[in-house]
């Protein structure tokens, strides 16, 4: 047994430090591996004195950040982006509003939590700052994302209904967290298949769609499912061309049509799924009383909520006397309870000017930006979008990407801060084939 943990250990080391090569080299790509790694997380071992791999990296990530930054010309005084001001304050307030349960919290130290996930913002921000390197990151997290799906679609087993049906993860954590990484990925392989040229890329980037549509199914995540359904509509409002509309239908189409060759109880179990909402029945009348137990505990602490991580501890107190499937410890399954009922009224006022504020930045508008620059705005405005809408039925708040979005967000807070640097460089090679021929002009008529 200690040789097998030796073994992983060296292996473990030996790739933690090409990573730290590659970060050294290219510090988004610390970024990068940060979200990719999260639809995959089960595949890594422990790492003794850290608490996920997450972490190594990151710190190898902020390190290599001011390492660039001492080596690159001093830049003049920036004003904070406002997403970044309000995401510090609501952090500020999370700690004084309850700093017993911030700072001495009994599974983990929040503080620590979300000065990370801050941290992490402000470094998506600063470093996905032009549109390869966005791209780059996608396609790590696409390509992540589909090898775990392709695990969901292995395990996974979808008898008649959704409560008997075998829920699966793939790699990560979670089936409700994996169908909404699944989601995310297949609006990240349809933004790069759109803008690659190369036909064995195209047909790369279809297999991709068609594997993460299916492996959203196959986790049995009804919240998932309709997510998936929900990004596919809303790629088809912000796609111009009426024949790539037509061929994303097709494309639906087919997928579903594959579907229900791997699953015939499929359109059964998303049938039902509205039904089950009306009525509360199964897992989703359970869902409504985490959300009746979470408001409460507003209305009993409505200033400052109960404490950041309390909804757990205090939920069994709570759920007495209420009628349907009860839980004597769960998550709220909801990022907006949870932020309501931990937090108070005026951390989730904070917190949903924050969510407003990045939705602001990533909004859709053609005026005075590339048809590139627009794309991918778009892609991100959908991408924010999905994961604040699946929100409402998973717990969201400390979630990596989510705060990750809210960086990238802050890149696009400018008209085209994307193509600054580009044009930049256009703008002086302009004026310098100028300068060369008002030389050349003036040395002829001498």
């Amino acid at each position: 047994m200690v040789s097998e943990n030796l073994i992983v250990y060296i292996f473990a080391g030996i790739v933690g430090l090409i990573l730290l090569l590659f970060i050294f080299k290219q510090p988004y790509l610390g970024i990068a591996f940060s979200i990719a790694i999260l639809p995959i997380i089960d595949i890594f071992p422990s790492i003794p004195l850290f608490s996920s791999i997450s972490l190594p990296i990151g710190l190898a990530t902020l390190a290599a950040y001011f390492f660039r930054s001492k080596r690159l010309e001093k830049k003049g005084k920036r004003r904070m982006e406002a997403v970044y001001l309000l995401a510090l304050v609501f952090i500020f307030w999370v700690v004084v509003s309850n700093p017993e349960a911030a700072i001495l919290g009994e599974n983990r130290f929040w503080i620590f939590t979300f000065a990370q996930l801050w941290i992490l913002m402000v470094l998506s921000g600063e470093l996905l700052d032009t549109p390869q390197k966005q791209k780059t990151t996608m396609l790590m997290f696409a390509l992540a994302a589909v090898v775990s799906a392709i695990f969901a679609i292995m395990q996974g087993e979808i008898s008649e209904e959704a409560v008997s049906s075998m829920r699966v993860s793939g790699l990560a954590t979670n089936a409700n967290q994996a169908a909404r990484y699944f989601v995310i990925a297949l609006v990240f392989f349809y933004y790069l298949r759109s803008k690659t040229e190369t036909p064995l890329f195209k047909i790369l980037y279809l297999a991709g769609i068609l594997i993460t549509f299916i492996g959203v199914f196959f986790t049995v995540s009804r919240s998932g499912m309709l997510l998936v359904f929900g990004a596919l509509g809303l790629i088809l409002i912000f796609q111009p061309q009426v024949k790539n509309k037509v061929g994303l239908i097709i494309l639906t189409i087919g997928a579903l049509i594959v579907l229900n060759f791997l699953a015939e109880s499929i359109f059964r179990i998303i049938g039902d799924i509205f039904p089950a909402i009306q009525e509360g029945s199964d897992t989703v009348g359970l869902r409504y009383n985490l959300w009746r137990a979470g408001w409460n505990m507003w209305l009993d602490h409505p200033i400052t909520g109960v404490g950041i991580g309390q909804y757990n501890h205090l939920l069994r107190r709570y759920m007495i006397g209420f009628e349907g499937p009860t839980v004597g410890f769960a998550s709220p399954h909801n990022t907006y309870v949870q932020t309501l009922s931990e937090t108070g009224f005026i951390g989730f006022v904070l917190f949903m000017a924050m969510l407003i504020r990045a939705f602001q930045n990533l909004w859709p508008s053609r005026s005075a930006n590339s048809a590139e620059f627009g794309s991918l705005r778009d892609a991100w405005f959908i991408i924010l979008l999905v994961i604040s809408v699946g929100g409402i039925s998973i717990t969201d708040l400390g979630n990596k990407i989510f705060w990750m979005v809210f960086g990238v967000s802050a890149v696009f807070a400018n008209k085209e801060p994307v193509k600054s640097k580009e044009s930049s460089r256009q703008a002086v090679a302009r004026t310098s084939a100028t300068s060369i021929r008002m030389r050349r002009w003036m040395k002829n008529s001498k």
